[in-house]
């Protein structure tokens, strides 16, 4: 990627970062698709049922839910084919920690290839087909190890790659922690959220600067964290019971975890300026 000479994130005689230009319009397009995706999910299945909805949107409401699943897999495999670009990171993290929930979720009713799930049933070992398919399937094409070789690269050299990644873990949290709330109740929160996903993810994809990108992810992570842990806890309140403390310190470490990256990126950049200067 190009670099200027004007650039604050390139020390003078350092080995040069990947991430100090915006990414391109189409790339920061395909960053907030995830989020639009999940996110067009997360809002029609708030949607309550006794509205009056047009024929039409019980087929939206299908093709979305079938969008949820695989769209995310097919970034995560063109994100591997093109050598893991900024964009693919969400794709990647909201992947393996969908693989991983989905190992303990069970699915009664449901047949798949001639396999009928019981009650019991949870997916377990079944829930990674996709993810193993799509990276047997990327790593056929590209022949190479070398895109897993420029994940790790670019992670060293930019951490906040690292929490990228992991902000693809939100629409899942979201989704997890609007469970069994009330969907008028949901539904304007379910909005707003996508919102502040996409525009997280296009702020830091469009940022040329680590500062800008660091506040960009650091401020969509604390305020999707926020309303979904302030949110639901008001309406349990009232509705039945929730343990607040223990809600807000779960909210407080995932920003914790999620941010941590970002605090490593800034002490990197600082200790290079002061060996530059």
């Amino acid at each position: 990627m190009s670099q200027t000479a004007e650039s604050p994130d390139r020390a003078e005689g350092a080995a040069p970062l990947l991430q100090d230009s915006p990414a391109s319009w189409t790339a920061a397009l395909a960053g907030i698709a995830l989020f639009l995706v999940l996110g067009l999910e997360l809002i029609l299945g708030g949607i309550p049922h006794d509205w009056a909805l047009a024929t039409w949107l019980p087929y939206l409401r299908t093709a979305s839910f079938l969008s949820s699943f695989v769209f995310p897999v097919l970034g995560f495999g063109i994100g591997w084919a093109k050598g893991f670009p900024r964009w693919s990171y969400p794709y990647m993290g909201h992947v393996l920690l969908f693989s991983l929930y989905m190992m303990n979720v069970a699915t009664p009713g449901l047949r798949i290839f001639g396999y009928t799930f019981g009650r019991n049933d949870l997916w377990g070992w079944r829930a990674w087909i996709p993810f193993v398919v799509m990276a047997v399937m990327a790593l056929l094409f590209t022949r190479s190890l070398r895109p897993i070789v420029k994940l790790f690269t670019s992670v060293w050299q930019d951490w906040t790659l690292l929490t990228l990644g992991m902000f693809g873990f939100m629409p899942l949290f979201v989704a997890v922690g609007f469970d069994e709330v009330d969907r008028l109740y949901s539904l304007f929160f379910m909005v707003a959220l996508t919102i502040v996903m996409a525009g997280t993810a296009l702020a830091y994809l469009r940022s040329a600067r680590l500062r800008q990108r660091v506040l960009a992810l650091f401020a969509g992570t604390v305020l999707v964290v926020g309303i979904v842990t302030v949110a639901p806890t008001v309406y349990w309140l009232e509705h039945g019971w929730v343990n607040v403390t223990g809600t807000v310190i779960a909210g407080v470490i995932v920003v914790g975890v999620t941010c941590s990256p970002l605090l490593a990126a800034l002490l990197r950049r600082s200790v290079r300026s002061m060996e530059a200067a």
